[in-house]
């Protein structure tokens, strides 16, 4: 039986949210157990921030040249679609270089089985032409018949 899990939604920075000065936000990640399908909600005052999702590289340089997404929404709203690495930043000059930054890290989900087995679906039936012929047949005789009186 497969296990479902909710989603965990995060506002990045509490109730802080994405500002500059008073928010540790690497200290911030590595206090959250984050997992596959979470969701990170940034909220800001787009006049003044944006969030890229940039490379490692771009990440520990603050220098981005081409991120893999730019969010400027002022309410964004990005769900952590598989394991791996996540590198956010703001995209304004300056703000990354002091700390509005963070990476986040999830793990591979565990195995569901111990075992090893696959369970397989039960296979559905399929029903042949010709019975579904020979019922249409005789919906139809059951028709006309209504028909008829």
């Amino acid at each position: 039986m497969a296990a479902f899990t909710k989603a965990a939604v995060y506002e990045v920075g509490d109730s802080k949210g994405w500002i500059v000065g008073n928010v540790d936000y690497s200290q911030w990640a590595s206090s959250k157990n984050f997992q596959v399908i979470d969701i990170l909600i940034f909220k800001y005052n787009k006049k003044y921030h944006n969030v890229m999702q940039v490379s490692r590289q771009e990440y520990d340089s603050c220098t981005v040249t081409d991120p893999i997404v730019t969010f400027n929404t002022g309410n964004d709203s990005i769900t952590l679609p598989a394991s791996g690495d996540y590198y956010y930043l703001c995209g304004i000059p300056g703000r990354c270089q002091i700390g509005q930054k963070f990476h986040v890290h999830i793990d591979a989900p565990p195995a569901t089985s111990s075992s090893g087995s696959v369970n397989n679906p039960p296979q559905r039936s399929v029903a042949s032409p010709i019975s579904f012929t020979r019922f249409s047949i005789i919906n139809m005789i059951g028709f006309c018949f209504f028909l008829a009186f």
